[in-house]
């Protein structure tokens, strides 16, 4: 039987109201050794030959010598489709089933960074063995060889798997709930009193999307990651990495990229994106600062917000993710909490997550591996519930990011003893679909059939996923069919979309140094070196399809091509991405002493999980410590300077490095980021000229990893600010980037209007001989407040496109809340006063000592202009409370108490309201987040009817009330 099979008996089943055949799955054996059992393998040891293991080839395998048998070694798998495992396959030689036995150890994972027990399985066969044990639900098969067992070679020549796959059984049945007719509520009440606890299970767990249940009528959901193009099967079009969209600056373009990977997401049957990731990267240490926006939380919100309308123009659903705090790790290392107050949260992590939900109506979130107050996110009720739900009205489904369930469990956190204790946990804080192994684990699906398992949470959280289902009218018209990973789909990587990868790889290339304007490159250059790993191997990102051969265009492709025949281009590889040994350089000085000048590409391999043999730098897992460039880079690089030619650096990166040697030695250095299949064209066509560089850094380059972490919106010092061997000041800032014209800043004019709000505008004038962008961007600094504020915070940005001698007004508008602040009681604010507005092409210049807000500002207009805005308007929320209605008869056992809250005051304010019934607090609090004038009805099912007085209290008001 195909995996398929489930999808397939849903839509050829013919649905009519009344009486309608049902499919009751039952488990069986499929025993075909498959190919298409996996899509990658990764090893310990001889990594290019682990693909060979499911190559369909018995010749060739996945060799173990003598030597490498006297260490553990392994070999994992990423299977094509998850599901419950039930035998593996292996073709093998120089084992025998007792040594195979005894030597290795067998998991099933879904997250492959947490591999939980091995398995006990059975062993039959010679040769050709096969493995059977209890059905595990999984996406990867781990073999895990244990040393000084074997004495001679050993080899894997096939490897598959056999799941335990579904049959069909006719049964009658009436299904109500698939009248489109009736309201949701009522449909979700009815399917879920015909849910088993065994279905509620089923629908939770994750299998690429939401399984769905046929016989049932739940239709199965597809899901992909999207965050810089589809990233299943292969052929679909690769855009630059999250980072570089980030550093272009441009909500235009991260709509229409967005809406392309749309196009080809609809193409492939999908409906879902778990994407895209709204962390605030604030450490440059950290693998997954390629996947953002940057370091800074409207730049995130812009850019994400964007990302998602334009998705979601195409009917589809996006899952912002990692909810929250996940971008700033204790040293950098992923998901090692740092502690952050509330106050950080508010101000810094949340924001760009409350700007989507508010803003776009986002039907999914994935929750993080992170913390909250302490409390891992995969329990926390404060940050899933009364933040996510009540604050910001969010009414769709939450997913757990993979393994963060089970994290949860002695596996990492210690906060649950056991996988049912997990499973309840994260069901109490309305975890839905669970990516990892516990909602499926069988003890936990045992749990809820027993009554174990809190139901009333269960049914809580079957039901958010349930009204998400039909509130789409997912049941009558799912888009959703399984992915072909072998099938190249209409659309894909079409010239159209080959041209938008063109244009934002363009536009994320970011110009940090033009000494003596060498860029662009002479018309009387003859020959040109280009060195560095990165030349002909281009990376463009984790989260990447497999790859087409010939679709990245590297560096060297694209000088090549513009180049023509009337320069001469010498190429040398130099050096490896990543090594711990010597690598001579002799090749690639000979190929710079040769040259005019010489073109360095060098940076981090981070790539398709597809693609074998490599050790990363960047992407998730792969923190990354020093910061300076990886294995010989460095070396390379300085090789190549002292030969005395000009050197242009060409940073092929998802994260900041120390460029502290390239800065004083290149004659230009250009970022061109993580950049997507069409990155090499793109990069030949700004150092030719072809396109004047506009991108701008969304992220803070140090001097050193010794700063860290360090970004631009950072609070003022009790003390001071620099080292005693290092200043403070970062060696490139936040919005930095150059461009091979110039502009110049006036006439800026503010003006504070009745309503408080503010409008600021000012003229740009592009003053050099070349057509240009500008990214124009609006920066504050409150002088003094009731608490401390950050020097300087980005409140907007334009990007702008101005022929040569043109000039253009631009216009912002600062509403009361972009103004405001939380006080000392963590109230949400706007004090009057004096505020220093702040327009220009890059982030404001500082002098780090005393009075360091006095200092903020731009050293010339070429820069940007600023002014002082005495701001005379100040605005607080008013919360009121008053019962609305107490029922103690409709829920038995229970009193209904409804409070409605209304916001008298003047400004958008969250606020707390809990319960005191006969002088005793409740564990029942609520939250709320009101906009003036806006009321809200909020309701306490306290347990009992016996009560006399009740007291609600919130945090300046209290009202009582006697029964």
């Amino acid at each position: 039987m195909k995996i398929s099979l489930a999808q397939e008996i849903k839509e050829k089943s013919n649905y009519k109201a009344g009486f309608v055949i049902l499919f009751l799955f039952l488990f069986v054996l499929s025993g075909t050794i498959s190919a298409q059992s996996f899509t990658a393998a990764t090893a310990s040891t001889n990594q290019p030959e682990a693909g060979k293991a499911f190559d369909a080839n018995k010749k060739t395998g996945w060799e173990l010598s003598n030597e490498d048998l006297t260490k553990d070694q392994y070999i994992m798998f990423v299977l094509a489709s998850p599901g419950d495992v039930k035998e593996v396959h292996l073709q093998a030689d120089g084992f025998s089933a007792e040594n195979l036995k005894k030597m290795m150890d067998l998991y099933i994972t879904y997250d492959p960074m947490n591999l939980g027990e091995p398995l006990d399985f059975d062993i039959k066969g010679k040769g050709n063995f096969v493995l059977s044990f209890a059905p595990k639900y999984g996406a990867h098969l781990r073999l895990q060889f244990k040393r000084g067992i074997a004495t001679s070679t050993v080899s894997l020549n096939e490897v598959g798997v056999s799941y335990a796959e579904a049959e069909t059984k006719a049964v009658e049945g009436d299904r109500p709930w698939m009248d489109a007719d009736l309201p949701v509520k009522a449909r979700v009440d009815l399917l879920l009193a015909a849910m088993t606890p065994a279905d509620k299970m089923e629908l939770l767990r994750e299998g690429w999307g939401i399984p769905g249940i046929p016989h049932l009528g739940i239709p199965f959901l597809n899901k992909v990651e999207a965050i810089h193009g589809y990233s299943y099967g292969s052929g679909a079009t690769i855009f630059p990495q999250a980072i570089g969209l980030g550093a272009s600056w441009d909500k235009k373009l991260a709509e229409e990229v967005a809406g392309v990977i749309g196009d080809e997401t609809k193409a492939a049957h999908t409906l879902q994106a778990w994407s895209p990731v709204l962390d605030v990267a604030q450490d440059a240490r950290w693998g997954r600062c390629e996947e953002t926006y940057g370091e800074d939380p409207v730049l995130v919100s812009q850019i994400g917000g964007a990302w998602i309308k334009g998705y979601q123009s195409k009917g589809l659903l996006v899952t912002p993710k990692h909810f929250a705090a996940h971008g700033a790790p204790l040293g950098g290392r992923d998901s090692h909490d740092i502690g952050l107050s509330e106050r950080e949260m508010r101000e810094i992590h949340l924001v760009p997550f409350r700007h989507v939900f508010r803003t776009y109506n986002c039907q999914s979130v994935m929750e993080s591996y992170s913390d909250y107050l302490g409390v891992p996110v995969a329990k926390s009720k404060e940050l899933l519930h009364r933040i996510l739900r009540e604050e910001w009205g969010f009414e769709g489904y939450i997913v757990s990011d993979c393994g963060a369930i089970g994290n949860m469990t002695s596996r990492k956190h210690y906060v649950a003893k056991d996988e049912v204790e997990a499973a309840n946990l994260a069901l109490a804080a309305g975890i839905a679909t669970n990516c990892g192994d516990i909602y499926n684990n069988k003890s936990v699906i045992e749990a809820a059939q027993n009554g174990e398992l809190d139901m009333e949470a269960l049914d809580a959280v079957c039901s958010s996923m349930l009204e998400t289902i039909f509130r789409n009218g997912l049941f009558e018209d799912n888009p959703s069919k399984p992915l072909d990973w072998n099938t190249i789909y209409p659309g894909w990587n079409s010239p159209e979309h080959k041209e938008m990868a063109h244009l934002a790889a363009l536009k994320s290339i970011v110009l940090l140094e033009n000494k003596n304007e060498i860029l662009p490159f002479s018309n009387d250059l003859k020959s040109i070196a280009v060195i560095g790993p990165g030349a002909d191997d281009l990376q463009p990102g984790d989260y990447t399809a497999k790859l087409q051969e010939g679709q990245l265009k590297s560096v060297l492709t694209g000088l090549k091509q513009r180049a023509g025949d009337n320069i001469e281009i010498n190429f040398a590889k130099g050096c490896e991405f990543i090594s711990d040994k010597e690598e001579d350089f002799n090749e690639a000085l000979e190929a710079a002493k040769s040259s005019d000048i010489a073109v360095l590409v060098l940076g981090d391999c981070s790539t398709s999980e597809s693609t074998q043999g490599i050790k990363k730098t960047s992407g998730e897992a792969n923190d990354y410590a020093s910061l300076i460039l990886p294995g010989n880079q460095q070396k390379l690089l300085e090789a190549v300077c002292e030969t005395g030619k000009p050197v242009i650096l060409v940073l092929q990166v998802g994260r900041p490095y120390n460029l502290s040697y390239a800065k004083e030695h290149c004659a230009a250095i250009l970022v061109n980021w993580l950049p997507g299949q069409e990155g090499g064209p793109a990069t030949a066509d700004v150092l030719f000229g072809d396109y004047n560089p506009a991108g701008r850094l969304p992220m803070t380059f140090p001097r050193d990893v010794a700063q860290l972490p360090l970004y631009y919106n950072f609070k003022t010092s009790g003390r001071g600010y620099n080292y005693v061997d290092m200043p403070f000041y970062p060696l490139y800032s936040f919005g930095y980037g150059l461009s091979y014209t110039n502009f110049n800043y006036s006439n800026l004019k503010v003006n504070e209007n009745a309503d408080g709000t503010v409008d600021i505008a000012a003229t740009v004038t592009n003053v050099g001989e070349r057509d240009g962008e500008e990214v124009v961007q609006l920066y504050v600094t409150d002088m003094y407040a009731s608490v401390k504020t950050r020097v300087m915070e980005l409140k907007d940005f334009d990007r702008i496109q101005l022929a040569a001698g043109e000039s253009r007004e631009i216009q912002f508008k600062l509403t009361p809340y972009q103004l405001s602040l939380l006080d000392e009681n963590m109230d949400r604010v706007v004090e009057s006063g004096q505020f220093k507005i702040l327009l220009g092409g890059k982030s404001p210049e500082y002098v780090a000592a005393d009075r360091i807000k006095d200092s903020v500002g731009f050293e010339t207009s070429a820069d940007g202009v600023s002014t002082m805005l005495n701001y005379t308007h100040s605005f607080k929320a008013d919360f009121d409370l008053s019962f609305a209605q107490i029922d103690q008869a409709t829920v038995e056992g229970k009193t209904l108490v409804n409070i409605n809250v209304k916001n008298d005051g003047t400004i958008t304010d969250v606020g707390k309201v809990k319960i005191f019934v006969d002088g005793v607090q409740q564990e029942e609090i609520h939250h709320y987040e009101l906009t003036p004038g806006e009321e809200k009805i909020i309701q306490f099912k306290l347990e009992g009817r016996n009560m006399k007085n009740l007291v609600a209290v919130a945090k300046y008001k209290s009202i009582a009330q006697t029964l």
